[in-house]
């Protein structure tokens, strides 16, 4: 990812054909992906995620480590950990698609003798930059299922 200093950062796409793009993270490290829309879309081909697909799966990603954030400061062992995010899309008033809602489950399997994960259960989701940037708009249920 290209980045000019540390809140900053560059992401190119270039259109390949009717709606796939190549994203590129300018990282040699970070290899390129391709998006595309479903086939549902006339010219979708369903090839690679959409959009929508992306930002929730940057939802889960970044509540999952800011989870694992919280776990290693509290020095909680987090043996495992599973994350489902399941969102809505419905037409708005004008008629536009629009994410209504998401919800996300996290299942972390810990070690916690001295019950130091209790707090991160307070506080983790604060950590989460997209979570806490993306819910001004759209409502995200947060679930902790402790396993």
């Amino acid at each position: 990812m290209s980045e000019n200093n540390e809140s900053e950062y560059t992401i190119k796409m270039k259109r390949l054909d009717n709606y796939k793009f190549e994203v590129d993270f300018g990282s040699e490290i970070i290899p390129n992906i391709l998006t595309d829309e479903p086939t549902s879309l006339p010219g979708g081909e369903g090839k690679g995620p959409t959009a929508s697909m992306l930002l929730a799966a940057a939802v889960g990603n970044c509540l999952s480590a800011s989870l694992i954030f919280c776990s290693t400061k509290k020095q909680v062992d987090l043996l495992e950990l599973e994350t489902t995010v399941k969102f809505k899309r419905e037409r708005n008033e004008k008629g536009f698609w629009r994410i209504s809602e998401m919800e996300v489950d996290l299942e972390p399997v810990i070690d916690d003798k001295d019950g130091k994960f209790q707090r991160c259960e307070e506080i983790f989701k604060d950590y989460c930059i997209i979570t806490q940037s993306v819910e001004t708009g759209i409502p995200i249920k947060v679930n902790l299922l402790k396993g």
